[in-house]
């Protein structure tokens, strides 16, 4: 005798639902949102190839997996899950410390994911080369050595600007059309720093028991409160590496609506700024992930922009 739908439907959501907090489906979208910035780097210099585009893509989001879930499988086998609280933006996952699956099956979707990450960069092997290994090599390098190698000696924010940000920008920019666009030169530096920050502010909550399991990053070594400067003065930063190369003529004028989103970070500056040793809210960590997405979104939209104004 069949079930029910309606069973059926439960059972299944209640069968992939450990998975989706495993591989932290909600974040994936900034895979997609990252992507976007070469492909309208494409579009704009009329260099698009869609089909370049999907490989590069299938590539870096199963990338963005693996690293999610090792990330996952790595504190839970170092005990570091179990003293840190899940919130919506940072703590991890308690998927694996709650029994609702083990760590070997984490462990094997995280090879699985890198194998199926590798298997789309052959088509754009085939095409150009050994410099596709390059870009591949240090990408696998960023997503195996973040957890276990980069996070414990100080590099995880360089890591994560580098492999979330920077190097999928540049990648995706060369498979276009085999050559690295001056528009992406111009994007390199507030793309890696919007990566960057995205992790330093990130490491805020678990500063405690990141240092107690050996992770050694900004916020342990100098403190919250010259971490919060440092994000402020990124910021800056990120502005002004966006606002020079549009009045140089590197960007098209309305690449500066990625300076917009800025607003956002208001009240993230109210808490990162105040005296002592400031902590960070979960309504503050939502505001920055916001910023976060819609300013790399931002400038995937002027690009676009400039090719029909």
């Amino acid at each position: 005798m069949s079930r029910p739908p309606a069973i059926t439907a439960t059972l299944s959501r209640v069968a992939i639902e450990p998975y989706l907090a495993l591989i932290r489906a909600p974040f994936l979208l900034f895979s997609i949102i990252v992507i976007s910035v070469p492909a309208a780097v494409a579009v704009e210099a009329g260099t698009f190839d869609p089909a370049n585009t999907v490989f590069a893509f299938g590539s870096v989001f199963f990338a963005h997996i693996a690293v999610n879930v090792l990330n996952i499988a790595s504190d839970y086998r170092t005990g570091l899950d179990e003293q840190t609280e899940e919130t919506a933006y940072s703590g991890g996952s308690d998927v694996l410390t709650e029994g609702s699956l083990s760590y070997r099956r984490a462990v094997v979707l995280g090879l699985l994911s890198i194998v199926v990450s590798a298997l789309f960069v052959v088509p754009l092997l085939l095409e150009y080369g050994r410099i596709i290994l390059l870009f591949y090599g240090v990408g696998f390098t960023l997503v195996v050595g973040y957890t276990d190698l980069f996070a414990r000696v100080g590099l995880g924010e360089t890591a994560c600007g580098l492999g979330l940000t920077l190097l999928p920008t540049v990648a995706v920019g060369y498979i276009q059309a085999g050559t690295i666009p001056d528009t992406i030169v111009a994007l390199a530096v507030p793309m890696f720093l919007v990566g960057f920050n995205l992790l330093l502010l990130n490491e805020f909550p678990d500063v405690e028991a990141d240092r107690e399991n050996g992770r050694v990053n900004i916020p342990i070594v100098f403190g919250r409160q010259a971490a919060g400067y440092l994000y402020a003065l990124l910021v800056g930063v990120i502005v002004v590496s966006l606002l020079y190369p549009i009045a140089t003529g590197l960007l098209p004028p309305t690449v500066a609506v990625g300076v917009a989103p800025v607003a956002l970070l208001v009240p993230v500056f109210r808490e990162v700024l105040s005296n002592g040793s400031p902590d960070i809210t979960e309504a503050a960590l939502g505001n920055h992930i916001l910023w976060t997405q819609t300013t790399i979104a931002a400038f995937a939209v002027g690009l676009l922009l400039a090719t029909v104004l």
